[in-house]
């Protein structure tokens, strides 16, 4: 008898939370706002995409996708390359104007090989990509040496001569740099001291006469160094041994190092301070679960990047992950695909149309557009290509079918703050109720499940069973069979 009063009163608890359920979803449903009269409801979409077509929805053409057609080979030979992205605003002047005076480069070298001296009229900062090297900087006043390995983020100074050297015998060397030239706009140079086979020493521009007297040689001499060692056949990244490779790297230290310096002036422990690397891995990352690491150095955080308000970033997702919506307020990011493929899709207030060959701005002044229009760039990036994700734009990057591997330089990123549109900690979680209400037509239980409804931040699953249900939302029917008494 005793059991079986337990039994009813269990059952009758059950049946209460069941009917107690139900109601709660029909407030909910009640809570949204009636369309107005005249108002007709939309089309129903998929999930992904405005077109039906989901996760695999065709990709829309715009400017913000760089693929490997759009890179200039500034050098090339067998030992290695330099490949350049034209000018942001040659691509879409109007779209970029903000980022003119940024470009876009990749440089790799072959095992063993030794990229010569010359020095920049621009600012650069380099990402290592893959392998491992030994970089000098010199100047007449001092130089230092470093070694450095994936992961690390170089600042090379305008106007201080350094080379490069891949200590490697397997691996070829591989960066990624933004440069920021300081007399033309989005134009800079490189200024070599010895000749090559495509390149000049700018002691070219210098007569015998000058170059005699300033060295004290003889003008018979100065073949040697001007035409002489031009070393027919020999680009700018040239094979060098084994031997040379020791001497050249004997006496590099690693960032992490702590060494006595000479005695030196404050203009040369400055430099000194702009180009000592460090390492994006040795940098916990900001957000990190199991779906991604997302590793950033900050302006703000080092001297190197202070003067150039750039940010370096380093992004790994896994498949069948999502980045989840989020915009940066003043942020502009340059991201090159290091490794796998993904989805990009961005909201942007500015037109472009399908199969459209000239971009806005393109060619013609452009009158401001007026409309309220948000239109939809969506792509599938891959490894060696490039997205621009301007400053303000919502967007989002999908992991679907393999890793996805990024690095990216934020430009203008000092005060920049990145705010989150979906997650545990989401700009819509903390709207106030009432403007929830008036902004989106939905009652507070409503909003509540649709803003709050997501169990990850910053990284989550693309499958929703992949979502893990929180301790405090799952139903415990336990404490139920323990107030009946079992």
């Amino acid at each position: 008898m005793a059991i079986t009063n337990k039994l009813i009163i269990t059952l009758l608890l059950l049946i209460s939370i069941a009917v107690v359920h139900c109601l709660s979803f029909r407030v909910e449903i009640d809570e949204f706002e009636p369309p107005q009269q005249g108002e007709q409801e939309g089309p129903r979409r998929r999930p992904g995409g405005g077109s039906g077509e989901g996760w695999e929805e065709e990709s829309t053409n715009h400017p913000y996708h760089f693929r490997k057609r759009s890179f200039s080979d500034w050098f090339q030979s067998k030992e290695g390359f330099v490949r350049v992205l034209p000018k942001f605003t040659k691509h879409a002047p109007a779209l970029f104007r903000g980022i003119e005076n940024y470009r876009f480069s990749l440089v790799e070298m072959e095992p063993t090989t030794f990229f010569v001296p010359h020095h920049l009229d621009a600012d650069a900062v380099f990402i290592v990509l893959q392998g491992k090297g030994v970089i000098e900087f010199v100047t007449d006043k001092t130089k230092e040496s470093f070694h450095i390995t994936k992961g690390d983020v170089v600042r090379i100074p305008s106007g201080v001569t350094n080379f490069i050297t891949n200590t490697n015998q397997t691996v070829p060397f591989r960066l990624a740099q933004i440069t920021v030239p300081v007399n033309n706009p989005g134009n800079y140079k490189d200024y070599f001291p010895a000749a090559s086979q495509f390149q000049q020493s700018y002691f070219n521009g210098f007569t015998k006469e000058v170059l005699s007297t300033s060295f004290n040689v003889p003008e018979e001499l100065l073949g040697r160094l001007v035409t002489r060692s031009k070393e027919i056949g020999q680009g700018i990244i040239r094979r060098i041994s084994p031997d040379q490779i020791k001497e050249l790297a004997e006496h590099a230290t690693s960032p992490s190092n702590k060494h006595k310096a000479k005695k030196e002036k404050e203009e040369d422990k400055d430099l000194r301070t702009l180009w000592t690397p460090f390492n994006l891995f040795a940098i916990d990352p900001i957000y990190s679960n199991d779906f991604g690491h997302f590793h950033e150095a900050h302006p703000k955080n080092y001297n190197q990047l202070q003067d150039l308000h750039i940010a370096a970033a380093w992004a790994n997702m896994t498949q069948g992950s999502l980045f989840l919506p989020h915009f940066n307020s003043k942020t502009t990011f340059v991201t090159f695909v290091e490794n796998g493929c993904a989805r990009f899709e961005m909201a942007t207030p500015y037109k472009f149309q399908r199969g459209q060959q000239q971009w806005p701005g393109q060619g013609q002044e452009e009158e401001e557009d007026m409309s309220e229009n948000v239109h939809k760039v969506v792509s599938r990036v891959c490894k060696g290509e490039v997205f621009i994700v301007p400053a303000g734009h919502p967007f989002t990057i999908l992991s679907q079918d393999q890793d996805f591997i990024a690095v990216g330089f934020g430009i203008y990123a000092t005060n920049s703050k990145r705010t989150f549109l979906a997650g545990e900690e989401n700009l819509l979680s903390n709207l106030n109720p009432a403007a929830t209400r008036v902004t989106f037509g939905v009652g507070s239980k409503v909003a509540e499940k649709l803003f709050t409804s997501q169990n990850y931040s910053y990284f989550a699953p693309t499958s929703r069973s992949q979502q893990q249900i929180p301790e405090k939302h799952k139903p415990s029917f336990q404490s139920i069979l323990d107030f009946a008494g079992f």
